[in-house]
């Protein structure tokens, strides 16, 4: 089992420095700094040309993960496609706490009966993987971990699936976006999100293949307060030196 090797079919990523695909990101770890001198892709950064459903409102942690998932899926998807047997599994530390904080300052500054109920449902931890199994018809495993959740448990769930073929393919996706008075002050997160797909499936692309034990072992010095995209972004740097 230790030398079983995973097919990687896509990686997609909507990072400050950098919005692509590729394996590029296994070599990138300048692109762990979250305030480097050009790291502004985020800055009001649109998800439109991602998508091929129309969103009237997207919190920006469901925005960078829709996006992610597009790029690492390439054109391998189809508005009309359901996949039953794909599934997801989705990785955050801060959840969606801008719509959060947007929803209570509505709800102080008008009261409840005023209060959008646009915003609400956007900053549920889980929204962000709803939307992307929706927008690409994953109708397979689907679970989220959050706060303490960490991306080699994602990993480990999305692997189990493909081996006791409850799911054919599965995407792992990371993602953070956290306004700084949501968090303690001197906390610095990499926003953005990064996700991985990955599949058994004879006609899915082979962008490279890993060792189990390169997506399942614990990172043993990522900063949690970093974020889930920082550990995904290091454990990615951590396959690319294995390779």
């Amino acid at each position: 089992m230790s030398e079983q090797r995973i097919n990687v079919s896509g990686i997609g990523w909507v990072l400050p420095a950098s919005v692509g695909a590729g394996t590029e990101i296994l070599g990138r770890d300048d692109w762990l700094d979250p305030v480097g001198p050009e790291h502004d892709e985020l800055e009001n950064f649109n998800v439109r040309p991602y998508l091929q459903s129309v969103k009237g409102y997207l919190d920006p942690a469901g925005a960078y993960c829709l996006a992610a998932a597009s790029l690492a899926l390439g054109e391998h998807h189809s508005a009309d496609e359901v996949r039953p047997d794909a599934g997801i599994c989705t990785v955050t530390q801060y959840g969606a706490p801008t719509s959060g904080f947007k929803f209570f300052g509505q709800l102080v500054q008008k009261g409840p009966r005023l209060a959008s109920p646009l915003l609400f449902p956007h900053s549920y931890s889980n929204t962000a993987g709803n939307l992307a199994a929706i927008e690409f018809g994953f109708g397979g495993p689907h679970v989220v971990f959050y706060a303490g959740g960490e991306v080699q448990d994602a990993f480990d769930f999305a692997l189990n699936r493909l081996e006791d073929g409850t799911a054919a393919e599965m995407i792992v996706a990371a993602y953070e976006a956290v306004p700084p008075q949501t968090v303690p002050d001197g906390t610095t997160v990499l926003e953005g999100a990064v996700c991985v797909w990955l599949s058994v499936r004879e006609s899915a692309p082979e962008l490279l293949a890993v060792k189990r034990e390169a997506l399942t072992t614990p990172l043993q010095s990522a900063d949690k307060d970093l974020g889930s995209v920082y550990r995904l972004l290091t454990l990615l740097q951590r396959v690319g030196a294995e390779r």
